[in-house]
């Protein structure tokens, strides 16, 4: 049990233990930022290009690729990382283990496709199964080299990786795309990113596991990951099957609003994902101090409560205009999907936060549980509003997740040995002064920029926005404000001491 905070006040940790680490978490927002600008780009041109109904043809079938993705690992990634010192008998059980697991989902792949085609009705799903198959086998080949650089804090040559990989597979997209591919525009982007991440981990990281196989790596590691297979699997179904759901049942052209509407309100908290939570759960599990942990936790929560609640309320305020400006008026139905998903991004992100945590402390039994209950109340939900719409369809997800979200606030509480005031007062310094600059933009917008362009509305919101977001911030001093003059006085001490 941790020492538990003496105080019932939120006090903001000390920075040092972020300053630290600064240059992994760098490394991160440099392959995350980059990344998702490049991938977004490229999902903007090929929305341009392509029809709703052939993104919703993907989609459809997006829950198997999700549920292969995940289960090829069986958590046994994680259980590297979270072992002190994983050696190369290790790695190579979990590299020869992926492989196998990935050569029997490419043949899933390839017998499914039929059977898929006749479900849904669209014979096309055949041929894409079977290339989404084979190209998942290169997928799973990759886990291993990049858990290994993640484990030894190598962020800039997992960056170099992922940069080279998206910008061949999203230019490789574009082509097919302005060609004539349609719907293989986008199979063909999706695969292709599996292959040319193959191709670059080889020829940059010129490490090779041993084609080895020991049974006390397997067990250590599946031990441990088993649960998180399993939370995984359970995970990727509730994330999916709506888009499967809205396919059959709707119809593709609403699969497809839905589809690209979930992954622009993936992109940003995608980012975070990677730039913080990411590569914390690296650094919390290398880090063996008790108290030094709970400094980073504590840390780590109110940032991303602040960041995550400050982009949300953003983007809520753009989401018309840079929609329109960005997709054309053919994809305005995704806005409102868009909109409440933004809750669901939310409050997942702080989840993931949560299940970091847990990870991290070896409570992978709890990160299961948790979202086993999730998935029952969302599968619950979808079923008795099966017939009711997509923007009901939508809702259970939203209701599902922040129910399961206080859930992990309580056993985070439990866990630190801290009070829930603590959590409640974070999330309040965090929510105050987004909620003010939203509520003031909001009200300029409908009585100042309504007949504005969009382009012009989306640019004049977000500089109203960030105007209004610092004046608050220096009257009402949240704890961020004065984390952030700190950092900020301590680099310029750093300089002016350098220059004498």
């Amino acid at each position: 049990m941790l020492i538990p905070n003496p105080n019932s006040n939120f006090q903001f940790p000390n920075p040092n233990s972020f300053v630290s680490n600064k240059g992994v978490y760098k490394w991160s927002a440099i392959d995350r930022v980059l990344n998702s600008a490049m991938t977004f780009t490229g999902n903007v041109v090929l929305a341009r290009l392509l029809d709703p109904s052939d993104f919703g043809l993907v989609a459809m079938v997006a829950i198997f690729t999700a549920i292969a993705q995940n289960l090829s690992s069986c958590g046994m990634s994680d259980g590297l990382i979270h072992k002190h010192n994983p050696t190369d008998r290790d790695y190579s059980t979990v590299f020869v283990f992926n492989a196998a697991f990935g050569l029997f989902f490419c043949l899933l792949f390839i017998a499914l496709g039929m059977p898929l085609a006749k479900f849904f009705a669209r014979p096309q799903i055949s041929s894409i199964m079977s290339v989404l198959g084979v190209c998942f086998l290169f997928q799973t080949l990759c886990f291993v080299q990049e858990t290994r650089m993640r484990k030894n804090l190598d962020m800039k040559h997992m960056a170099i990786v992922h940069l080279l990989s998206t910008a061949s597979a999203v230019t490789l997209g574009i082509i097919v795309a302005i060609n004539g591919g349609e719907y293989w525009a986008l199979v063909i982007s999706q695969s292709g990113l599996s292959i040319f991440t193959f191709i670059y981990f080889m020829l940059i990281s010129r490490w090779i596991p041993r084609i080895a196989f020991y049974k006390k790596s397997f067990h250590e590691l599946f031990g441990y990951g088993v649960h998180l297979m399993i939370a995984f699997i359970i995970n990727m179904i509730s994330r999916n099957i709506n888009s499967s759901v809205i396919g059959k049942y709707v119809t593709p052209v609403a699969a497809g609003l839905y589809s690209q509407a979930q992954k622009l309100q993936d992109v940003p908290f995608a980012i975070i994902e990677s730039v913080f939570n990411w590569a914390f759960f690296a650094v919390l599990s290398n880090e063996q101090d008790k108290n030094a942990r709970l400094n980073l936790v504590s840390e780590m929560n109110v940032r991303l409560w602040t960041i995550n609640i400050t982009i949300s309320l953003l983007l809520l305020l753009i989401s018309w205009p840079a929609f329109n400006f960005l997709y054309g008026a053919k994809w305005d139905g995704a806005i409102p999907i868009f909109q409440l998903l933004l809750v669901f991004g939310l409050a997942t992100a702080m989840k993931s936060f949560y299940q970091t945590v847990f990870k991290a402390y070896g409570k992978v039994k709890i990160v299961k549980n948790l979202t086993f209950i999730e998935t029952a109340i969302q599968l619950i939900l979808l079923v008795i509003f099966l017939n009711s719409g997509v923007i009901v369809i939508t809702m259970t997800l939203i209701i599902a997740v922040v129910f399961i979200l206080l859930c992990h606030v309580i056993y985070y509480c439990k866990l630190l040995d801290i009070r829930p005031i603590v959590v409640i007062k974070a999330f309040w310094d965090a929510l105050i002064v987004p909620l003010i600059a939203f509520g003031i933009s909001w009200g300029i917008r409908y009585k100042f920029l309504s007949a504005s362009t969009p382009f012009l509305q989306c640019l004049l919101l977000i500089i109203i926005f960030s105007i209004i977001f610092l004046i608050s911030c220096w009257l009402i001093k949240p704890p961020y404000y004065q984390i952030v003059n700190q950092l900020i006085y301590s680099k310029f001490r750093l300089i002016n001491a350098s220059n004498k």
